[in-house]
């Protein structure tokens, strides 16, 4: 008994303490990506994308109803993932606990050497884990693995206990049968299947679990058989064809065969009353009959039915038609296409259509196809990257797994060169990392014309010298020896968690963003590891000091080296990430959409791109109420047909449906056009001059309204030098007509991150109004949007930007790129006011911007720094312009002198004509003489390295 409260308390403790770091670290509002949405959609109840985590939903809303404020509520909704994550630490704990003390052998009575190598092994573990890069960063923000990675590891701790009870019990049984109600231990298998059931309405990533409980009960029934080696790989066998076909059950069994059912049926209500109707009955008539393992799997299956209802919550709060209402699956067909995701294609998994090598494309009809197919994406731009490759198989492995998850696993366990997508791992250890150096790596340096190429901070290169890699190591090889039953079970977490997920999604090159986040329970069970080398290791020191040392010093051995292990792997590496995982003064997310919402007229219609200039703009009207009356479009989501009927039909908020003219019908049919022919279109504008007068100042000699409003639509790049029309591009076209055709009743934005080609060519109408491009029927030849002196300037000078003044705040990748997209945007305002007669204003907006945003808080690459260096001149600023030019300098012939590939080489020479293009601009021909030399010597360094085009950036 005390034993176990000693257990239980120092669980509780390490518990604690990773609470008190998660706290201490958490975002205190909404973050990029997804948690803008699934905070907008918790505080709601409204319908996230697919295929929904309605259970995380119940739980976000419960804590957002928590929140004192509406400012706070992201706070609260980033809380649950801070609980689940300690949660997950303390159970991380537990779980080696008990599994070093199945491993160690008993010993004639209990020894306080195995309790304490047991406890410490645990706390070692769990503090590794609470600290490893991934899990970290998904402690604190609202998504969905923290949550999911908690009910990973309470299965598993679960099963571990129901192991160790019904053993107990068998034991006391001795030879009797077993008993008419089945054992007592089984209760913790029912629960089991409980937590498998509310899991699927958090992520499907927790029922990978399924198969470490599969193991652990086969081991724990039958080994107490003797067994040939033979008929004990038979039963492995056997045990992994049943619990892939019980997996099967369960997903895609449950989860999407129940729906279908419903369909078949026509009566859901019906079926579901049936359903449960038939289970309930079964697993009676079982329990009555005698029928232990029968009543037993039905009872499972009924908490897993119990569990899964949550989904109820999709369709009855899609009927509702809420804001945020993704796939609309108020009906049985539109909700089976969400839980299968039909919006993101299939992805073939044992056979299918292959990229082909002599034709250089994947042709799904009549073309190659393959056993295990990799190389499967439709999209041009992948089969540049699929020709690099000689097969499905060497892509799987040098991509798949050698990029997208073994780089993960060891970014976790040995080192991080950077947060820089692509960022390679790194020791620490300068003969073991030949390609990286003390401040930063090449391919910190890796971007496109239009990106950035800002080094990272520092304090996001994390180096472990590969300590917590061989502390698991030696874990694994310990485990293997003591107890190869438990450690085979592990290992079966650690694949299906790892390289299963990687088979089962099968990811496609170019990803968007690092994927590291999806295989935390993968790094868990390497951390379980972890533990349990560091038990080793204490052990092993407790029995050398009983024969080096007598009394107290073989304590002391132990407790030192316990304490070495703490300090050398867990604390250093606590050390190392502490920084670039502290979200605890990060509002660029919130501040970026309040500064694109409060820039736009009344009732606006705002077209935007991608998730991070979409959700958090969701999460402000949704949860702080913030400028209702616009109306956000995603551009991705208008491809689909859904989505168009909803803006056409619903509210939102205070905003009205959209002016569309197309009839269902017709949304129903739209399709894009591969070969589109450009044409010249027009929208009518009417004779009411005298309403586009604010936006004509005198000053303006440059532009005109047109009536009609005509230009060319000429579509997009497509491929073989043919255009191409999407579906968004019609949707977009009908919402600026319709518009028009109304009396322009409501003003219509892009926002500045939407793509050039998105824009529906528009940019000789585009007016630059903050974050946004207003279009109008007022005609110029200024490229970057026209300006309009005391409208454009005013509103960018209410922006907010909490805390960028702050040059110790850490903020991330995605943060800092979009903070320093400002530059851009204010360097074009301020430099077009200047030419416009206005320097005053000019020089008044860069130096509040400059204040609030400085380059020691977020640094900015050449994109960025070129447009303020000519701001700056426009203004008479030499000496910060001189400054600003020399960073790009630099970093321009740093860029040639690292560049390793053509087009690394290539884009050094777009950015020194660049530069070269900025001094001719302005006069400054002393800079550019001094600029041409230093580029020369670089240059000539490089002259074994063939660079087409020019020897010079002129």
């Amino acid at each position: 008994m005390r034993q176990k409260r000693v257990e239980h308390i120092l669980a509780g403790l390490v518990g604690l303490s990773a609470l008190g770091l998660y706290v201490s670290t958490v975002a205190p509002t909404v973050s990029f990506w997804d948690p803008g949405e699934r905070i907008a959609s918790a505080y709601h109840l409204q319908v996230m994308h697919a295929p929904g985590a309605p259970f995380y939903l119940l739980l976000g809303r419960l804590f957002s109803m928590l929140a004192p404020s509406q400012e706070t509520v992201a706070l609260a909704v980033n809380l649950l993932s801070v609980l689940a994550s300690a949660g997950t630490v303390m159970l991380t704990h537990l779980i080696i606990v008990r599994l070093v003390r199945r491993s160690q052998k008993p010993s004639g009575g209990q020894s306080p050497d195995r309790d304490v190598v047991a406890l410490a092994s645990g706390v070692l573990g769990a503090f590794t884990f609470s600290v490893t890069d991934s899990f970290w960063f998904n402690a604190g923000i609202a998504e969905v693995y923290a949550l999911s990675t908690f009910f990973t590891a309470l299965v598993v701790w679960l099963a571990l206990r129901w192991s160790s009870a019904f053993r107990t019990e068998r034991e006391w049984l001795g030879a009797r049968q077993v008993p008419r109600s089945g054992f007592s231990a089984n209760r913790y298998l029912i629960l089991i299947a409980f937590l498998f059931g509310i899991a699927i309405g958090v992520h499907l990533l927790s029922l990978l679990a399924f198969f470490f409980v599969a193991l652990i009960v086969f081991f724990t029934a039958f080994e107490q058989h003797e067994w040939t080696s033979r008929q004990r790989w038979g039963g492995l066998v056997l045990t992994g064809a049943v619990g892939g076909g019980l997996f099967l059950v369960i997903y895609p069994g449950v989860v999407q065969g129940i729906p279908k059912a419903f369909r078949a049926t026509g009566a859901p209500f019906l079926t579901a009353l049936a359903l449960a109707a038939g289970v309930g009955y079964g697993a009676y008539a079982t329990h009555i009959r005698n029928m232990p393992a029968v009543n037993l799997g039905l009872t499972c299956l009924a908490v897993i039915l119990i569990g899964y209802s949550s989904y109820a919550l999709v369709p009855l709060r899609s009927a509702t038609e809420p804001p945020i209402d993704i796939n609309d699956p108020d009906t049985i067909e539109r909700l089976i296409g969400y839980l299968e995701r039909e919006q993101y294609g299939d992805t073939p998994l044992l056979q299918g259509a292959t990229y082909d090598d002599e034709a250089g494309r994947v042709n799904p009809r009549g073309g190659q196809t393959t056993l295990f197919p990799r190389r499967h994406s439709l999209q041009p731009k992948h089969w540049e990257v699929y020709r690099r490759y000689d097969s499905d198989l060497e892509y799987f492995l040098d991509y798949q797994v050698g990029h997208m998850y073994a780089r993960y696993f060891l970014w976790n366990f040995v080192g991080r060169a950077s947060d820089v997508q692509g960022a390679p791992s790194v020791t620490g250890i300068p003969f073991l990392d030949p390609d990286s150096t003390s401040d930063s790596t090449s391919s910190s340096l890796t971007t496109t014309p239009n990106g950035t190429v800002a080094e990272p901070p520092p304090d996001t290169r994390n180096v472990y010298f590969a300590l917590p890699l061989l502390l698991g190591l030696f874990g694994a090889f310990y485990h293997f020896r003591r107890d190869w039953r438990r450690a085979l079970s592990v290992l079966a977490l650690f694949f299906m968690t790892g390289i299963g997920i990687v088979i089962y999604l099968n990811q496609t090159p170019m990803q968007p963003r690092e994927r590291d986040y999806s295989y935390v329970g993968s790094f868990l069970a390497f951390s379980l590891w972890t533990g349990i080398g560091a038990g080793g290791l204490i052990r092993l020191a407790l029995r050398r000091g009983r024969d080096w040392f007598s009394g107290k010093g073989r304590l002391l051995l132990g407790a030192a080296t316990g304490l070495f292990l703490f300090f050398a792997v867990p604390g250093w590496m606590a050390v190392q990430n502490y920084g670039d995982h502290d979200r605890s003064e990060s509002y660029v997310p919130r501040d970026y959409a309040y500064n694109l919402l409060t820039g736009l007229e009344e009732n606006a219609i705002l077209f935007t791109n991608g998730d991070n200039d979409t959700y958090p703009l969701w999460y402000l009207q949704a949860v702080e109420g913030v400028r209702r009356d616009v109306r956000v479009v995603n551009l991705s989501l208008l491809r689909t047909k859904w989505y168009i009927r909803q803006l056409k039909d619903q509210s939102s908020f205070q905003s009205d449906p959209l002016p569309i003219s197309l009839s269902d019908q017709r949304i129903g049919s739209l399709r894009p056009d591969p070969s589109w022919d450009p044409r010249t279109v027009q929208l009518p504008v009417g004779e009411e001059s005298s309403r586009w007068k604010p936006y004509l100042p005198e000053r303006t000699n440059s532009a005109s309204v047109e009536t009609p409003m005509r230009w060319t639509l000429e579509g997009r790049k497509g491929a073989k030098s043919r255009r191409t029309f999407r579906v968004a591009d019609f949707a977009a076209y009908n919402i600026l007509l319709t518009n028009a055709e109304n009396g322009w009743k409501r003003p219509v934005y892009f926002a500045t991150t939407v793509s050039p080609e998105s824009r529906l060519n528009l940019g000789a109408y585009l007016q630059h109004e903050g974050q946004a491009y207003r279009v109008l029927p007022i005609k110029h030849d200024q490229p970057g949007g026209r300006v309009v002196p005391g409208l454009t300037d005013t509103r960018m000078s209410t922006f907010r930007f909490t805390g960028l003044a702050d040059s110790s705040a850490h903020h991330s990748r995605t943060a800092r790129r979009m903070a320093d997209s400002y530059r851009r945007r204010f360097g074009h305002v301020a430099r077009r006011l200047a030419e416009k007669g206005a320097p005053e204003a000019a020089e008044k907006l860069l130096e509040g911007f400059s204040e609030s945003m400085p380059l020691s808080s977020i640094p900015g690459g050449p994109s960025t720094l070129l447009p303020m260096a000519r701001a700056h001149r426009s203004v008479g600023n030499e000496d910060r312009a001189a400054g600003l030019m020399s960073k790009v300098e630099d970093v321009t012939l740093r860029l040639l002198s690292e560049a390793e590939t053509q087009g690394d080489a290539q884009y050094a020479l777009y950015l020194a004509r660049r530069v070269q293009n900025v001094y001719s601009s302005t006069g400054a021909k002393k800079q550019l003489a001094s600029f041409r030399q230093r580029f020369e010597n670089v240059y000539r360094k490089q002259s074994s390295f063939p660079i087409e085009g020019k020897a010079s950036p002129g």
